[in-house]
């Protein structure tokens, strides 16, 4: 009786880990490649032209200043704003609405576009320093009044980029994304 026991007992334990692991993989698979790292379109505060500054001259990296220097692009604060926008275009509405924040010494409340989720680790730095064009991850933002997500950069869309990378290796090492 004890041997059958223990046979039930061991089929038992076989099956329950089967099943855990089928649970897990199934839950990595829905959490890595499908989840979704856009937000639906929404309504800015302030109705902010990307394609207008662009074609005025104005980089990127002039706004979104931190994205040469640290693991965040930034957002631009009213105060980097009004340096150029209390001589520019000041009588256009959405201007109005920016000196309107600055005058109450309030930061625009932006809605995020992109996110990654707190289980993901990205620097913007280390692509920027590795060659990475801007619009491979947002498009071409520079043709954009208003920005959106082009791409969902989820774990496919990273590892699908860094495959194609000389230093692949290297890249599909987990840590490097989750840490």
């Amino acid at each position: 009786m004890r041997v059958v026991t223990g046979l039930f007992s061991g089929r038992r334990l076989v099956v329950g880990m089967v099943a855990l692991a089928s649970m897990l993989l199934l839950a990595a698979y829905l959490l890595f490649f499908t989840s979704d790292t856009t937000t639906a379109r929404t309504d800015q505060p302030i109705a902010f032209n990307h394609e207008v500054h662009a074609q005025n001259g104005i980089p990127c990296q002039y706004c979104h200043n931190g994205v040469t220097r640290s693991p965040v692009a930034g957002i631009p604060s009213v105060e980097l704003c009004m340096g150029c926008h209390q001589h520019v275009a000041t009588e256009k509405n959405e201007i109005v609405k920016l000196a309107g924040y600055w005058e109450r010494q309030e930061p625009i409340p932006w809605k995020r576009v992109h996110y990654q989720p707190d289980y993901v680790y990205f620097n913007h730095q280390s692509h920027i320093t590795a060659g990475v064009n801007c619009g491979s991850c947002h498009g071409d933002v520079a043709r954009m009044k208003e920005a959106e997500a082009v791409v969902n950069m989820n774990m496919g869309f990273c590892l699908d980029c860094h495959a194609e990378q000389k230093n692949k290796d290297a890249l599909y090492d987990c840590v490097v994304c989750h840490r």
